[in-house]
C-alpha cells in the first residue's frame, strides 16, 4: 500500500483524533453503529445519528484501515444528519485482487454498496451518496468519480489526497479515469480528468508532510469542477478538528443541498428531470425512463443530445421511481399524469416515448395501458436495450446477497399491446438476452448497434437513428 512508511506515525495521531473530536461533540445526540456484510467489501461500519438520515456518506478509509481516527470521523459525519457507511480500503483492494477481471471498476462497487445498504435498511427512498475518503481513501474518491457514469454519485471530497495508489491490476477507464502506471511500482499515478461534472473538493493541510498542499492544488486546478480547501495548521493526520471540521462541516452543507426539481402541481411527487431544448421549433416532446442506474450515464446524453436536436426531454429517474413496488397499471397512469402535464405546458402536440434497460422493460407495459386518446398522441416508441422480463420494482440481486424474489413480467405478450405507433427496438450486437432478437409485431424496427448492453458507449449514433426515425413520420 503506498505512504505505509508514514503509517506508524498517522496511526499515533490518529489515535489522539478519537479524544479530541469526542470532546467536540458531546453535545450531538447520540450516533448508532452497527455493522453489515457486504460481499468483497467485507464488513461495512453504519453510523447514524437519526433514525431516517436526510444525507448518505461512504466514507473509505486510509490504509490503517478502519481504526480509532476514522471512526471517531464517521461519527461526526454522521452527526450532520447522515447515514454514514464506513469501508476499509485494505479489506476492499485485498478482495479486488483475488477477482479474475482484466480491469478494475470499483465506481460500480461502490454505487452497489450504497444502494444494498439503503434497500436493507428500508429507506422509503434512494438517497443519491456523497463519498467521502481520507489518505488512500481520498485517491480512491478521485478515481470512482471519474469512473462512474455523470450523476451516479452527488458529491466527493478528498481528506489529504495524493495522486498515486496502489492497485492489484489497471482501473477501468469508464467514464474518464486518466492514468499512468509507475514501471517500478504497483502505484498507479492518477491524472487531471478532463470531463468532471460531479463536484470534487480536495481538504488539504498545508503542514502535510505526506500529501504536498502545493501539489495538490496544482492537480485540482487542471480538473474541471475541482476546489482545494487549504487547511492551516492541519497535517496528514487531520489531529485537531477545530482546525478541519468546522471548514469540512460548510462544505459538506453545501454539497449535500438539494437539487432544484420539478414542483409543478399535480406531478410534484414524481422523481423527473428536466431538460430544455435549445430550439422551440418542434412540435414534440419526449419522455425518457432511465436504467435502474437512475438519472445517469446514457439517460443524461441522450436527453443533452435530443434537446440539442430541439426536442425537450422530461426524464424519469427510475431507480428513485422503481424503489418502492409499483404495478403495471400505476406506473401507466404516472406516464398518462406526465403527458396531461407536459403536453399543454409546453406547448406540444406529440410525444416521444423513450425507455433504456429497465426503463425499456416497463414502457411497453406502461404505454399499452395508457387512455385511448393519449396512445394518439404518441409519435415514436423507442426501447433501448430491452430484456426478456421485467419487474417493477428495484430489487438487488447480486453478490452482497440481499434474499427475495419479486415478481416478473414477460415482455414479449406485452409487444403485440402496443398502439400502432412506429417502433424502435435498438440492441447492442454483443448482447445475447435482448428482446430485439424475438419476433415482434411488424411496427417494430430493430436496429443493431455496435457494442453491448451500452452500446460501446456511442450516444451521437443512438441519437442519429432516432431523429432519423422522427424524420420519416
Amino acid at each position: 500500500m503506498r505512504r505505509m512508511g508514514n503509517r506508524a506515525t498517522n496511526i499515533t495521531v490518529l489515535l489522539i483524533v478519537a479524544a479530541l473530536v469526542c470532546l467536540c461533540s458531546t453535545a450531538s445526540a447520540a450516533v448508532e453503529e452497527f455493522t453489515y456484510t457486504a460481499g468483497r467489501f467485507g464488513t461495512v461500519h453504519l453510523y447514524r445519528s437519526t433514525p431516517r438520515p436526510r444525507h448518505v456518506v461512504l466514507f473509505i478509509s486510509g490504509d490503517g484501515g478502519w481504526n480509532l481516527g476514522v471512526v471517531d470521523m464517521a461519527r461526526a459525519l454522521a452527526g450532520l444528519d447522515a447515514l454514514v457507511v464506513g469501508v476499509d480500503i485494505t479489506d476492499y483492494l485485498k478482495q479486488l485482487g483475488q477477482s479474475g477481471e482484466a480491469c478494475l471498476y470499483p465506481a460500480a462497487d461502490f454505487e452497489s454498496l450504497s444502494k444494498y445498504v439503503q434497500k436493507r435498511l428500508g429507506l422509503d427512498h434512494y438517497i443519491q451518496p456523497i463519498l467521502v475518503g481520507y489518505s488512500s481513501g481520498a485517491t480512491l474518491v478521485y478515481a470512482l468519480i471519474c469512473q462512474a457514469p455523470d450523476n451516479t454519485f452527488k458529491a466527493a471530497i478528498s481528506m489529504g489526497f495524493c495522486p498515486d495508489l496502489t492497485l492489484p491490476r489497471p482501473p477501468c477507464k469508464g467514464n474518464g479515469l486518466i492514468w499512468q502506471k509507475r514501471p517500478d511500482k504497483g502505484d498507479y499515478v492518477f491524472k487531471p480528468a478532463d470531463h468532471l461534472p460531479t463536484p470534487w473538493i480536495a481538504f488539504q493541510g498545508e503542514i502535510d508532510q505526506v500529501c504536498d498542499a502545493g501539489r495538490a492544488r496544482d492537480f485540482a486546478a487542471s480538473v474541471p469542477n475541482a476546489q482545494v480547501v487549504t487547511l492551516l495548521k492541519v497535517g496528514h493526520g487531520f489531529s485537531v478538528p477545530a482546525n478541519w471540521f468546522p471548514q469540512f462541516k460548510r462544505t459538506f452543507a453545501h454539497l449535500a443541498a438539494p437539487s432544484d426539481t420539478p414542483a409543478s402541481a399535480g406531478i410534484s411527487d414524481l422523481p423527473l428531470v428536466e431538460v430544455p431544448a435549445r430550439a422551440s421549433g418542434s412540435h414534440q416532446l419526449v419522455v425518457m425512463i432511465s436504467g435502474d442506474g437512475g438519472w445517469a450515464g446514457i439517460d443524461r446524453e441522450l436527453s443533452k443530445g435530443l434537446a440539442e436536436r430541439g426536442l425537450p426531454v422530461v426524464g424519469i429517474d427510475s431507480l428513485a421511481y422503481f424503489w418502492t413496488a409499483r404495478t403495471p397499471e400505476g406506473a401507466s397512469k404516472d406516464l398518462a399524469r406526465i403527458l396531461r402535464h407536459y403536453l399543454p405546458a409546453w406547448h406540444k402536440e406529440q410525444a416521444i416515448l423513450i425507455g433504456y434497460s429497465l426503463g425499456a422493460d416497463v414502457l411497453p407495459f406502461m404505454t399499452s395501458r395508457l387512455p385511448a386518446d393519449l396512445q394518439t398522441s404518441l409519435g415514436l416508441i423507442v426501447l433501448l436495450g430491452p430484456g426478456h422480463e421485467t419487474a417493477f420494482e428495484f430489487h438487488v440481486t447480486d453478490w452482497f446477497g440481499l434474499g427475495g424474489r419479486v415478481k416478473q413480467f414477460p415482455l414479449l405478450p406485452e409487444m403485440s399491446r402496443l398502439p400502432p405507433s412506429p417502433t424502435l427496438c435498438i440492441y447492442g450486437e454483443r448482447e445475447s438476452d435482448t428482446l430485439c432478437r424475438e419476433t415482434l409485431p411488424p411496427s417494430v424496427q430493430k436496429i443493431g448497434m455496435g457494442g453491448g448492453h451500452h452500446f460501446g458507449r456511442d450516444v451521437k449514433a443512438i441519437t442519429e437513428a432516432i431523429i432519423r426515425a422522427i424524420a420519416k413520420q
